[in-house]
């Protein structure tokens, strides 16, 4: 929008579209500054008749080529900043909120698989011998495992697998099906430790992941 706006207008275009600023230009390229609805409260608070020019504030502007770890000082700073495209025109915005949402849909799958890990050690070590699982998944001592923390994913997995061991825990469920999920989670995790395709842990494999931490839950407590 341009200088010379209303408040209205600027009202009813964040709202609309749930914008919490909005660039101020003069032409796609000659960047003005911005709106918020802070600096709008304080030029109204300042003086109830004041023009939709004196709410226009400072606005900093970066490149769509700009790699986003660079630029986090200055969104941390400033709190918002423009994108230019290809041609030098505003193009977009880029929020704290954004990377915060950004950054929360990329950690979710990790966070995930870390509670997976902490769900199996816990209901292995609280319902399993440590002499028995030890013997099972380090027969020959090589690895030296004293303790269940010492323990990976692969050898929870080994664990439940085993038939003896399973039966011990005397869930009401299919062991075959059981772990057959936890195998089908350990490449999922394998994937994502090694940074190969995070989109692996998505929409798919996400809510495998929360029914399996659920499950263990339940039937581990």
């Amino acid at each position: 929008m341009t200088s010379s706006a209303s408040f209205e207008e600027a009202f009813t275009k964040m709202q609309l579209n749930g914008y919490s600023q909005l660039p101020v230009l003069n032409g796609t390229r000659n960047l003005q500054g911005a709106v918020t609805w802070e600096s709008i409260a304080q030029a109204r608070y300042k003086d109830s008749q004041a023009p939709f020019s004196q709410a226009i504030v400072k606005a900093h502007d970066v490149s769509y080529a700009d790699h986003l770890i660079d630029v986090l000082p200055y969104l941390e700073q400033y709190g918002f900043l423009l994108v230019r495209d290809q041609t030098k025109q505003i193009a977009g915005i880029i929020t704290i909120a954004d990377v915060a949402a950004e950054y929360g849909a990329t950690a979710r799958p990790f966070l995930l698989i870390g509670d997976l890990d902490r769900q199996l050690r816990r209901v292995i070590s609280e319902g399993l011998d440590l002499q028995e699982v030890i013997t099972l998944c380090d027969p020959d001592k090589l690895r030296n495992i004293t303790a269940f923390g010492q323990m990976s994913y692969g050898d929870y997995q080994q664990i439940l697998s085993n038939q003896q061991q399973w039966d011990k825990l005397g869930w009401p469920l299919d062991r075959k099906s059981f772990v057959a999920r936890l195998d089908e989670l350990r490449e999922v995790r394998n994937e994502l430790m090694h940074f190969n395709d995070k989109d692996k842990a998505g929409d798919d494999a996400i809510p495998k992941l929360r029914n399996m931490i659920e499950l263990l839950r339940r039937y581990g407590s």
